[in-house]
């Protein structure tokens, strides 16, 4: 690989790791991110720190953990003077696009001209990027949020108003950034990311991928069946096999296209995981459980790079810049808190961290489901303190789909990775959250959940400590 070969980052949005045919789902079919993992390198272990959107999207271009970084919780911004995987690669000679969904930069009353005119027209966040919210990016063609994936919009550099896409939001997001590439004709290399929401909720595909028959589908033995569950998972599925073509589209064009088709480093990876119908939930994620931070991380630059088997190391997001930069033999500024895993990528030799540090920093309490909690997870074991007190233990090698609580159970092993965890998060500044690890109180029980809404059932506080009005 050149010193600087272009760079394209294809970001999704809640794509569970384990939903890929590389990583044994019986059910989908996704021959282009197969094809990325066979002729380049799979992190089959790979993990979101934060797996939300906002703080997962602070980490991954702060290479900062959330409760750390410049985006610490949902609908944060991207601190205008804080560097950035753009910035630092600008500095290193590159420039920088941006397609898609942002989510690091909402401004309430950053509602231009035609949305406050048309207000009924736009979803529940049509707020125009500040430029010094775009962590610098030089092109942009971004958006807050969409969640419509047939009635999508996006800002057009420094064009006040939004324009409209003409088709599903994935299709749109690919066909302008083949556009784009096709008529790229700067000397400097190119770092561009292609981030588009599907198959992040609301569950909508184009009918021609809608080819899954729900009650045909085989699913995990944490899955709580029923006829809606199903329905909900084949459109997601639909969604992800909708993405996987468009990936197709974009290593065709990088193929063909002179300048690219030799020199670029194509990433795949998701901001986060989603709950698939385990455990009860699906359009959800926010929790230590795997489905909710497990996700795909593949590089790809076959002229370059050689091709391994799927690699078991604990990747995790905090670890794409600094990597990004390894690879491009760049000099790694010490105020990155990720882990550099380009000698790994490039086989040479190569120790993986024995633990990762998950969080949820700043939720957005949509409900008493949504608590904040720290955790780590090791090749074996997964731990997590929530803020009311509770403990998750699991054992993934004999529990790998987190059935069985063992932290009130194995309190020695809950013991000692409590310590590890409090270790972990000395190292990482963390502000608060030690505290109530070592010197919180009893939370005051019950608390009367008087919404009126059913149950999450995600929280551990659900057993003991919530009482809802149903019951």
């Amino acid at each position: 690989m050149s010193t600087r070969p272009h760079i394209l980052y294809i970001l999704s949005d809640e794509h569970c790791g384990t939903a890929m045919s590389h990583t044994g789902d019986p059910n989908v079919r996704t021959p282009h991110m197969d094809r990325l993992a066979s002729e380049g390198v799979s992190f089959n272990n790979a993990y979101a720190n934060c797996p939300i959107c906002t703080p997962s999207r602070g980490t991954i271009f702060s290479g900062r953990h959330a409760h750390a970084g410049p985006v610490q919780f949902f609908f944060d911004v991207y601190k205008p003077t804080a560097p950035s995987t753009a910035t630092l690669l600008r500095d290193a000679g590159y420039h920088t696009a941006y397609f898609g969904k942002w989510h690091c930069g909402v401004v309430n009353n950053q509602l231009p001209s035609a949305v406050r005119e048309h207000r009924d027209e736009y979803t529940r966040w049509p707020m125009r990027t500040p430029e010094y919210h775009r962590a610098g990016f030089q092109d942009w063609y971004g958006f807050e949020v969409n969640n419509a994936p047939f009635k999508g919009f996006y800002y057009h550099e420094h064009e006040a108003n939004p324009r409209a896409f003409d088709k599903y939001q994935t299709d749109a997001l690919t066909d302008m950034t083949l556009e784009y590439l096709e008529a790229y004709a700067r000397d400097e290399p190119l770092f561009l990311v292609l981030s588009v929401e599907p198959p992040h909720f609301p569950l909508e595909a184009p009918d021609a991928f809608k080819r899954f028959d729900p009650s045909a589908l085989e699913t995990r033995p944490n899955f709580v069946d029923s006829p809606r569950m199903r329905e909900q998972l084949a459109v997601y599925y639909a969604m992800v096999e909708n993405l996987d073509w468009n990936i197709g589209r974009v290593l065709d064009a990088l193929a063909r296209l002179q300048g690219f088709c030799d020199d670029t480093l194509t990433v795949y990876f998701s901001d986060h995981g989603d709950f698939m119908g385990s455990h009860n939930a699906i359009n959800r994620k926010e929790y230590p459980h795997q489905e909710s931070v497990r996700i795909p991380t593949i590089f790809h630059c076959p002229q370059h790079l050689p091709a391994q088997e799927g690699r078991i190391d604990l990747f995790s997001l905090v670890d794409m810049l600094p990597t990004t930069l390894g690879l491009l033999n760049l000099d790694i500024p010490n105020h990155i808190q990720g882990r550099d895993f380009s000698p790994a990528i490039r086989g040479e030799s190569f120790k993986s961290p024995d633990a990762v540090l998950l969080e949820m920093c700043g939720n957005p309490r949509w409900s008493l489901d949504f608590l904040d909690w720290r955790g780590l997870v090791t090749e074996q074991w997964k731990y997590a303190y929530f803020e009311t007190g509770h403990e998750l233990l699991f054992d993934l090698d004999n529990d790998p789909y987190e059935q069985n609580n063992l932290a009130y159970i194995d309190t020695n092993r809950r013991d000692q990775l409590r310590q590890q965890l409090l270790r972990m998060l000395a190292d990482t500044r963390e502000p608060y959250f030690d505290v109530l690890m070592e010197h919180g109180v009893k939370a005051e029980a019950p608390v009367l959940d008087v919404s009126g809404s059913n149950p999450g059932g995600l929280a551990p506080t659900w057993k003991d400590t919530i009482r809802s009005l149903k019951s």
